[in-house]
C-alpha cells in the first residue's frame, strides 16, 4: 500500500546521523549539524574518519594543557564518570554537541520521545542507589509487550510460561501453538546460570530447531531491537534469559525514554562542571607517555593535545581500539571481535491518538522495522485524550551490511517511508493523522550480544591498561543498558582517581 498522505507529511532527518560514521567524526568536518527542518546529512564528510583510518592525520602537537583525568565520551558512562570526578581537574571530550550518546530525548507538541535508548531493565542495589542519588523517579511500564501475527494483535503476549494463555490467541493451527508451549517448557528445564559458560558459547538459534517458524520470527525481531542480533548471532545465555524473564520482570522508563535521565543528570551538574565538557570534539589518539597519557582531539579541524595523569575511555570498543595506542594483542583482538549493529529510529508524530494497546509492540514479519513504542505509555497508558497528540517511536535495526543506507539521505528516507507503510498496515488509519516523521540514524550504536560476548569478549576487552581505564555500556553486562554504562563509568573513574 502507498502513503496516501505522503505529500502532507513532514520528513525530518535528525542529528543522530553522525553516529553512522565508521570512526568518530567532528561536525564541522562536514556541513555542520542540521537544523530541525534540514533534509541534508549533517556532519558526514569523512575527512576525520578517513584520516584516522588511513594514518594521515596531521602531526600531533605538544600538550597545550594538563589535567588530572581525561574522559573520552560524554554518554551515560562519561557523565557518570564526570560526577565522580567533581572537585578534580578533569575534561570530558564528546564528539556530538550534547551529552547522552544514544540516551537523548526530544519533544514534539509537549510530548517527550526518545531517539535511542528507551527503558531500563537492569536493577540491583548499586543501580537503585545510583538512581536515588540522581533523583530519578522512573515510572513502571505496565503490561507486557503486544505482538501481531498475520494481522492479529495479541495484548500482553509473552510471559515466559508454558501455559501462557496468549498462545491460544495465535492465528495458527494447534501444532504451532503447541510448539510455542513446548519451547517455554524446555527452556524452564535449563539451569541458565549454572550453564552460563556453555550457553554463552552457543547461538540462541540452536534452541529453535524443530520449533514453528512464527516462534523464531518473533525472537528474530525481538533480538535486533534489544541487543542488535537475530537468534543466529545471539548468545544463548542472553536469549534464554530474555525468553524466560523478560515478560515477568517490571521495566521502567520516563515519557521520552532514558534520554530524560541524561536531561535530569545534566541539569543537576553545577555550571563549573558543565564547562568541563568539550563538545564537538573528536578524540583521535590516546597514547601512554611516562606515568600518564597524551590525548589528542580535533578542534576546528586542527589537532590539539592535552596531557592527562589518567584516562577514562567511555567509548564503544570499535572506536576505542582505533584510538588507544599500544593495546595488548589479545585485548585489541577482543575489541575487534565485538560487533555493532546499525539502526534507524523513526519518531512518528500524530495529531491525535492512534494506539493504546501497550508500550512496546511487535508486528512480527515487518521488514523495515521491528517494533514501536508508545512514547507516553507510562504517563497516559491506554487512556488519555483520544484527540490529543501522540508520538510512536519505531525501531529499525538493520543488518551490518546495510549500514550504508544510513549514509545516504535518499536511501534513509526511502527506508523510513517503507517502515511507515508497514505500520499503516498494522495500525489501519493511523497515517490519516500523521503530521511528521523524525528520523535518527545510528551507524554502530547497538552492541550485539553475540556468542562469547559475556564470558569471553567483554573480560578481555575491558582489562585495565593503566593509566587508561575502560567504561561504556559494552564493557560488561548481557545487553547495552544505561545502568551498566553508568556503573562502568563510575568504576573506571574511581580507578583513574586511584591512579593519580
Amino acid at each position: 500500500m502507498g502513503l496516501t498522505r505522503k505529500s502532507f507529511i513532514r520528513w525530518v532527518l535528525g542529528t543522530g546521523a553522525a553516529m553512522a560514521c565508521p570512526f568518530p567524526l567532528r561536525a564541522e568536518d562536514g556541513a555542520g549539524m542540521p537544523s530541525a527542518a534540514s533534509k541534508k546529512l549533517g556532519g558526514e564528510a569523512f575527512s576525520a574518519c578517513h584520516a584516522l583510518r588511513d594514518g594521515t592525520l596531521p602531526a600531533f602537537p605538544a600538550p597545550s594543557r594538563s589535567v588530572d583525568v581525561a574522559v573520552v565520551g560524554g554518554g551515560s558512562s562519561g557523565y557518570a564518570a564526570a560526577e565522580v570526578l567533581r572537585g578534580t581537574d578533569y575534561l570530558v571530550f564528546e564528539k556530538e554537541p550534547v551529552a547522552g550518546g544514544n540516551a537523548v530525548a526530544e519533544t514534539w507538541n509537549g510530548l517527550d520521545y526518545c531517539t535511542g535508548s528507551a527503558w531500563a531493565s537492569i536493577f540491583s542495589p548499586e543501580v537503585e542507589s545510583l538512581f536515588k542519588r540522581w533523583k530519578l523517579d522512573l515510572l513502571p511500564i505496565k503490561g507486557a509487550d503486544a505482538a501481531c501475527f498475520e494481522g492479529v494483535w495479541i495484548k500482553d503476549f509473552w510471559d515466559g510460561s508454558p501455559d501462557n494463555p496468549s498462545f491460544e490467541k495465535l492465528p495458527y493451527p494447534e501444532g504451532v501453538k503447541k510448539g510455542f508451549r513446548d519451547f517455554n517448557k524446555a527452556m524452564a528445564g535449563i539451569d541458565i546460570e549454572r550453564e552460563k559458560d556453555k550457553l554463552d558459547a552457543r547461538p540462541f538459534s540452536d534452541f529453535f530447531k524443530g520449533s514453528p517458524a512464527p516462534l523464531k520470527a518473533y525472537w528474530d525481531a525481538f533480538g535486533p531491537s534489544n541487543w542488535g542480533a537475530r537468534t543466529e548471532d545471539t548468545s544463548a545465555y542472553l536469549g534464554l534469559q530474555a525468553a524466560r524473564d523478560w515478560g515477568k520482570s517490571t521495566h521502567y522508563t520516563f515519557e521520552g525514554g532514558l534520554g530524560i535521565v541524561t536531561r535530569k543528570v545534566w541539569d543537576s551538574f553545577p555550571e563549573a562542571d558543565k564547562k568541563r565538557f568539550v563538545f564537538n570534539a573528536t578524540v583521535v589518539s590516546v597514547r601512554r607517555e611516562g606515568k600518564g597519557a597524551l590525548v589528542t582531539f580535533m578542534d576546528d579541524g586542527k589537532p590539539e593535545t592535552v596531557s592527562a595523569r589518567s584516562v577514562v575511555m567511555a567509548t564503544p570498543k570499535y572506536v576505542t581500539r582505533h584510538i588507544v595506542a599500544g593495546l595488548p594483542k589479545e585485548q585489541s583482538e577482543a575489541m575487534a571481535a565485538m560487533r555493532y549493529a546499525p539502526y534507524g529510529v523513526y519518531n512518528l508524530c500524530f495529531t491525535r491518538k492512534v494506539w493504546g494497546m501497550g508500550y512496546d509492540n511487535w508486528p512480527v514479519g515487518a521488514k523495515h522495522f521491528t517494533d514501536f513504542v508508545q512514547a507516553d505509555w507510562v504517563t497516559k497508558g491506554d487512556s488519555g485524550d483520544p484527540k490529543g497528540p501522540q508520538v510512536l517511536t519505531l525501531y529499525a535495526p538493520m543488518d551490518e551490511g546495510e549500514r550504508g543506507v544510513l549514509l545516504d539521505d535518499a536511501a534513509s528516507l526511502a527506508h523510513a517511508e517503507k517502515a511507515v507503510e508497514e505500520l499503516a498496515a498494522a495500525v489501519p488509519g493511523c497515517v490519516d493523522h500523521l503530521a511528521e516523521v523524525r528520523i535518527f540514524r545510528r551507524g554502530h550504536a547497538m552492541p550485539m550480544s553475540i556468542p562469547g560476548w559475556y564470558t569471553r569478549l567483554q573480560p578481555a576487552a575491558g582489562k585495565d591498561f593503566a593509566p587508561v581505564y575502560f567504561a561504556h555500556s559494552d564493557n560488561s553486562g548481557e545487553v547495552s543498558d544505561v545502568a551498566y554504562a553508568a556503573l562502568n563509568g563510575i568504576e573506571a573513574a574511581k580507578k583513574a582517581l586511584k591512579h593519580i
